[in-house]
């Protein structure tokens, strides 16, 4: 089983790695992505590398090396990890937000670009915040990388089941809904405009539509897998492999937003 951890850890930090990289290296090179959309992907993708560097170092180290569990250390490498998962995840939403901004308010958009980075900073405090209050919650209450079984899991406390709930789950599916509204009424918005608009510009916006839609789908792709297989699916899994796999999904997931 240590070999398919290993191997498994080192094949998602690769792949992972290269894409990000990937993605870096194609907004630094096309000016049509200086504007707030790549500054949004740009920021995914820093985000999305460093929970792939600390996750992947952190779950490599031998035991015998490894800071224990409820060290300081580890508490707050898992925090970091915790952090850029939920901040890649606040992304999706600001892509939401600027597609409906560009498409339903295009007025606004220098607005929304000298926004953008307060935004972010904002969007980085609150979601420090929501992290933070597992320990406000209980101080016992983390991540964790068991080193028996290779799977992240979190400490079992009284408030570990009201935090899965309510932070993690409720969480996520606000974000998802989040992310469908605002899609939908630029979706409809979209829909309006072209009854209005003349022949040859229709075809320019079907292809909007197609992109909006797509976008749309990806974005809400990684947090329904992560909901679906690390909450419900996770607990009833018996096969150890899959088990490994199952419970860094919330890692691997980082891939698709590349």
């Amino acid at each position: 089983m240590v070999v398919f951890a290993t191997a498994f850890v080192l094949f998602t930090f690769i792949v992972g790695s290269t894409l990000c990289c990937t993605a870096l290296w194609t907004i630094h090179k096309s000016p049509a992505l200086r504007e707030s959309f790549g500054v949004l992907c740009k920021w995914q993708m820093r985000t999305d590398l460093t929970l792939l560097l600390v996750t992947s170092v952190y779950s490599l180290i031998p035991a015998s090396y490894a800071p224990s569990n409820n060290s300081l250390a580890a508490i707050t490498i898992t925090y970091i990890a915790e952090i850029s998962y939920h901040y890649s995840g606040a992304m999706h939403d600001l892509f939401a937000v600027n597609r409906f901004i560009y498409i339903v308010f295009p007025m606004k958009q220098q607005a929304w670009r000298n926004a953008t980075p307060k935004i972010l900073v904002v969007s980085a405090v609150i979601i420090a915040f929501h992290t933070i209050i597992m320990t406000i919650l209980d101080v016992n209450l983390h991540w964790l990388y068991d080193r028996e079984t290779y799977l992240w899991q979190m400490t079992d406390t009284p408030w570990t089941e009201f935090y899965i709930k309510y932070f993690e789950v409720y969480w996520s599916t606000a974000e998802l809904t989040l992310i469908v509204s605002l899609d939908s009424i630029t979706f409809v918005y979209i829909i309006f405009k072209k009854s209005k608009v003349i022949t040859p510009e229709i075809h320019i916006n079907r292809r909007t539509e197609t992109r909006l839609v797509l976008q749309s789908f990806c974005q809400c792709i990684p947090v329904t897998t992560v909901n679906i297989i690390f909450f419900f699916i996770l607990p009833e899994t018996t096969s150890p492999n899959l088990k490994i796999v199952f419970s860094s999904i919330w890692i691997v997931t980082n891939m698709i937003d590349a």
